[in-house]
């Protein structure tokens, strides 16, 4: 069978022909950097990839709970007790678990913006593993929290509650922490049911935040976040690789991976003049951040606005 993206082998008597039907053909419409499965690699401009450092939170008071009883129980939403653990905190395990890895894997690895889950137990592993004033900013972005639903610990606090808590702590160790650039669907927090998420929910909503990441002007970036949304994400994109790369991630383990981009990518928004305007609050920063000349448009004196389609800015150079 042809892989997608390749024409057919070439078919000819000659050793030469015969040897280059043995490589698959890319033909007239496929990026030339681009991945043909029968290669075994994939080539894609340097300019256009990213280093992404995903890490799963640290073990947290759910986690310890569940291992104890050996199944999910003491935290499923029917179980008596259950509701102790919403928003659950490190353990005291956990919480050692971000010091050694900051003290070994994470020497090397030096971001230039790490993105947080809006959970209590992904802050707190954030802050421990790469804070203390080490000048990088931190950023809380919804679209990378768990799959919710059914499970108490996957149901949050409310955004007032967890701003209280946190900012005066990375306030304290002198770390930048950006808890607009995102949104709450409510402000109690509501995104949660008896029912699980639909795992196509979060895999949809785990490629959304890769698009979002594909936007930023940054090229190492470092995301904490959780099991379950990692497993479905890598899923959505490891049906053919190794299977340890499949492999589900243990708390406060790090996998780093490359996200290439296959053309230049823009965010929905507008144009006002020559200056574009996301519309969403977390991609007005570094790249698309307001000039002062364009402020006041930014306020509602839009004059001019020049609108492109989402077809005009997928095609646009990056």
């Amino acid at each position: 069978m042809t892989p997608p993206g390749s024409a057919a082998p070439i078919k000819d008597s000659s050793p030469d022909q015969q040897e280059d039907a043995s490589m698959p053909q890319i033909d007239d419409h496929t990026t030339a950097f681009s991945h043909v499965p029968q290669h075994g690699f994939s080539l894609f401009l340097a300019k256009r990839s990213k280093t992404i450092h995903f890490v799963r939170h640290a073990e947290g008071k759910h986690n310890a709970a569940n291992q104890a009883a050996g199944d999910d129980s003491p935290v499923t939403f029917s179980t008596a007790g259950s509701w102790d653990y919403i928003d659950a905190k490190l353990t005291e395990r956990g919480i050692q678990q971000c010091l050694t890895l900051r003290s070994t894997v994470l020497h090397d690895v030096k971001p230039q913006l790490v993105v947080v889950s809006p959970f209590t137990r992904t802050l707190q592993t954030a802050h421990i593993m790469f804070g203390g004033g080490s000048g990088v900013p931190f950023l809380v972005h919804d679209l990378a929290r768990e799959r919710s639903g059914k499970y108490t610990c996957d149901k949050r606090r409310t955004r007032e509650d967890i701003v209280r808590e946190f900012e005066p702590v990375f306030s304290y160790t002198t770390d930048s922490i950006d808890f607009d650039g995102f949104s709450f669907p409510g402000e109690q927090g509501t995104v949660w049911t008896d029912e699980r998420e639909p795992a196509e929910v979060v895999t949809a909503r785990g490629i959304a935040f890769m698009q979002w990441l594909a936007s930023r002007t940054e090229t190492d970036i470092a995301v904490v976040t959780h099991s379950s949304w990692l497993k479905l994400l890598f899923r959505a994109f490891g049906e053919h690789i190794a299977h340890s790369d499949q492999a589900k991630l243990h708390n406060a383990e790090l996998r780093s991976v490359c996200l290439a981009l296959h053309r230049g990518f823009y965010p929905e928004g507008t144009w006002v003049d020559d200056e574009f305007v996301p519309q969403d609050h977390s991609f007005r920063r570094g790249r698309w951040a307001p000039s002062h000349e364009n402020i006041a448009h930014l306020h509602g004196v839009l004059s001019g606005v020049k609108k492109h389609t989402l077809k005009d800015q997928a095609s646009m150079p990056i």
